[in-house]
């Protein structure tokens, strides 16, 4: 495949990584600026392969789609919260969430927020009362633009805080588990390619052949709570981090998917 890199995205290991496997693997890329939100390389790509797959900011879907690339970006705006939980249901560990407009969300003590889909409005976070509802005010009644896209009418998710001991990445190809990573244990951030075999097998459950998937290759984060292995989300995997994860069995396994 042709490989379209946003630059300065990733740090500069990961960077380092992902270029070095490419040309050992001889495969093309070509490095753009993303105009934030649309999308828009700059410069335009000349793919040198029929297909071609992106690696940047969630907005290069937009791009992806009306050029047509196969596979582009996979996709998993329309695979919300709502539709993860009708498949997985007490597997997420937000599963007794809230859905509700941002307009009308009402939070009386510290709660966990983010939108239901993979829309970047903004980051899953923690958040007071008081905080909360200068927030909306400033959204809903004053009409600040937030240059996110965040309005009134976005879809959230509200639920109460959940203990977590730690949590960890895995990079999914084919209902395959390709690469993983721990990133943070006892609420530090800690990268660390070291994963309990477990917790993997665990997942293997949701990834069995007559299971549900997202998307041909994603993206899920898993933790371990006082009631076990549960699933914080997923993410589009064109647009996450790479944490400890083997950049170069990822580059492979999707070279191979769509070989």
């Amino acid at each position: 495949m042709h490989w379209i890199l946003q630059e300065n995205l990733f740090n500069e290991s990961e960077w380092s990584t992902l270029v070095d496997t490419l040309e050992r693997m001889g495969l093309p890329y070509s490095v753009h600026k993303v105009v934030p939100f649309s999308g828009e390389l700059i410069p335009p790509a000349e793919p040198k392969h029929p297909k071609v797959i992106c690696f940047g900011s969630y907005s290069m879907r937009h791009t992806a789609k009306a050029q047509g690339w196969s596979p582009g970006v996979y996709d998993l705006f329309d695979q919300n919260f709502e539709v993860q939980r009708s498949y997985w249901g007490h597997l997420l560990l937000n599963n007794d969430s809230k859905v509700v407009a941002f307009k009308d969300a009402v939070i009386t003590e510290e709660s966990f927020i983010r939108p239901i889909d993979d829309s970047k409005y903004f980051a899953g976070h923690l958040i007071e009362p008081e905080e909360f509802h200068d927030w909306q005010r400033r959204v809903v009644d004053l009409k600040e633009d937030t240059g996110t896209g965040l309005t009134g009418d976005t879809l959230i998710q509200i639920n109460q805080p959940k203990e977590i001991y730690a949590e960890y990445r895995f990079w999914i190809v084919d209902k395959k588990i390709i690469t993983k990573s721990l990133y943070k244990r006892g609420g530090q951030v800690h990268y660390s390619a070291d994963v309990d075999p477990m917790i993997g097998q665990t997942l293997g459950a949701i990834l069995a052949p007559a299971c549900w998937e997202p998307a041909r290759a994603y993206v899920v984060d898993v933790c371990q709570t006082p009631d076990g292995i549960k699933i914080v989300e997923i993410n589009t995997i064109n647009a996450a981090g790479f944490y400890a994860g083997d950049i170069q069995k990822l580059v492979m396994a999707l070279e191979e998917a769509e070989g």
